[in-house]
């Protein structure tokens, strides 16, 4: 076996692998030639793909020495992938894009996550495209607690088709409440304009966006609405505080995506409660 052997047979079955892009491609090169060194017979075909985000190698040896080497290879690269970007290889996390689950890197994943971009006159577009205009609405239906829209326009009414929008995307209740009210059917009217003229100040993130017993712009409860407020943090600045921090830590770059949003406006004087001192215990906890 020389190291010429061992580039053949990591080359010659890289395209037996189904993966979405070439970002995993070094982690499949070096997860073969683990495969090589550890005594994988090179004249056999290796075959994997990549599924709920994450890599899957599917190789087997009636040698058990040898299966549990392999199996050991195989644990540790689909560790590795769903922290590596399927596109670039750069560092990434496991994401969900609509119902796909997928592992990129931040930039990545904001390229692929829609944004809804609503203009001057009333165009609807992602990423610099229209796909819609308000003025060609005749019917609008809401799903849920109004967290979903489907809009129609005079021709996809009789062919069923609709266009889609849900509160996962920054500008959604900014288009929620750009439609014109008269296309929805009246009791959805009724709820429309009783959620955007009753939303409160939310002390956590700072914005108008309270409706009922949660934040639509941060997602966070207001305090007191849970009984686990006072019995998990004792007083309500304590618990304000660690929302805040777990928003500036931003774990899961929900801020980083949602930077794009206009949907509500931000609280004049509003208060960061936390210190930077208070930031690093807290990472320490977390970490």
């Amino acid at each position: 076996m020389n190291q010429e052997d061992i580039s053949r047979f990591a080359e010659r079955n890289l395209k037996n692998f189904s993966v979405n892009s070439t970002g995993w491609y070094d982690l499949i090169r070096k997860m073969l030639f683990e495969f090589a060194v550890g005594g994988w017979n090179m004249e056999n075909d290796v075959f994997g793909k990549e599924k709920f985000g994450e890599l899957r190698c599917y190789i087997h040896s009636e040698n058990r020495e040898l299966d549990a080497v392999i199996k050991k290879i195989v644990d540790k690269y689909s560790a590795l992938s769903v922290k590596t970007c399927e596109i670039c290889g750069n560092e990434g996390k496991m994401r969900t894009i609509g119902s796909w689950q997928t592992t990129l890197c931040l930039d990545h994943f904001l390229e692929q996550k829609p944004v809804i971009e609503i203009d001057g006159e009333q165009n609807i577009g992602y990423r610099k495209k229209t796909i819609l205009n308000l003025k060609q609405v005749v019917k609008a239906e809401v799903e849920l607690d109004l967290e979903k829209v489907r809009l129609y326009t005079r021709d996809s009414v009789h062919t069923g088709k609709s266009f889609y929008f849900s509160w996962q995307e920054p500008n959604y209740y900014l288009l929620l409440k750009t439609i014109p009210l008269h296309v929805f059917p009246e009791d959805s009217q009724s709820r429309i304009s009783e959620l955007f003229q009753n939303l409160e100040n939310c002390e956590i993130c700072g914005h108008k966006a309270v409706h009922q017993k949660s934040c639509l712009r941060c997602c966070n409860e207001p305090w007191g609405v849970c009984r686990y407020h006072t019995e998990d943090y004792g007083e309500k600045s304590n618990y304000i505080k660690n929302c805040q921090m777990d928003i500036f830590i931003d774990e899961d770059d929900y801020e980083k995506y949602f930077k794009y949003d206009r949907s509500f406006e931000k609280v004049p004087d509003h208060q960061i409660l936390f210190t930077h001192t208070d930031l690093r215990k807290y990472e320490s906890l977390l970490f």
